[in-house]
């Protein structure tokens, strides 16, 4: 995958968390900033999680694998792993589809 640069960060408002994973076996996680990332063909707005700020090389990881972005309360996220078939609500985008 080509370089990846930052371009820009912006603080995250709201509970938001970025989906990975797969449909039946979702992995939520809490998004702390969003990231301007211009790609080799496009700029992108992706959603960092902390343990991912800092590191060396992680640009190009926070394109890969990533369903999509819901915004949903803190207390919600045990119950939507739990019953993965609630995430259809919101048209995530899934690797295996």
């Amino acid at each position: 995958m080509p370089k990846s640069t930052v371009k820009q960060i912006l603080p995250v408002s709201g509970s938001w968390f970025r989906v990975l994973g797969t449909k039946d076996n979702p992995v939520l996680e809490k998004i702390v900033v969003w990231a301007l990332v211009n790609t080799e063909k496009t700029d992108v707005i992706v959603g960092v999680p902390r343990q991912e700020l800092g590191v060396i090389g992680a640009v190009d990881g926070w394109l890969e694998d990533v369903a999509g972005y819901i915004e949903v309360p803190a207390e919600d996220v045990d119950r939507l792993i739990q019953h993965p078939e609630e995430l259809a609500q919101f048209e995530l985008v899934w690797a295996e589809e």
